[in-house]
């Protein structure tokens, strides 16, 4: 009896199930929220990592569209990053105090992060004083 019947709705049974998958799936999606890389501010940093001047600054950080000369001589522009998740660090050649600090944490994540998708970049603030020492 029941080999009578899979075999007269199997068709049907198997349309059912596969539309159930897939409506299950899709409504999973839908309800997942789109996860977001934040973007950090001075003020949602530790305090000790942060000049006192902006530690209350909160306006998110933007790079605009840029063209600079790399260590190689070769042109960069923000095109090379796109669709790239990248990290982005300003320093200044003479600072005493942060930037060591930063460049040691960009070199640790440099050997941490060795995906094609993520990129690292560090922009001089005070580039003519890297030229003057070569």
């Amino acid at each position: 009896m029941y080999k009578k019947f899979f075999k007269r709705y199997w068709p049907i049974i198997l349309f059912l199930f596969i539309f159930s998958v897939v409506g299950i799936r899709l409504l999973t999606e839908a309800q997942t929220p789109e996860k977001k890389l934040p973007v950090y501010s001075p003020s949602m940093v530790s305090e000790e990592l942060v000049e006192e001047e902006i530690r209350y600054v909160k306006k998110y950080h933007r790079i605009n569209p840029f063209s600079m000369v790399n260590q190689n001589g070769e042109t960069v522009t923000e095109m090379d990053y796109s669709d790239k998740i990248y990290v982005a660090d300003f320093f200044f050649t003479t600072c005493p105090n942060i930037c060591p600090m930063m460049t040691a944490n960009m070199l640790y994540i440099q050997e941490k992060l060795k995906e094609d998708d993520i990129m690292l970049a560090s922009f001089s603030v005070t580039p003519k004083l890297i030229l003057l020492k070569f």
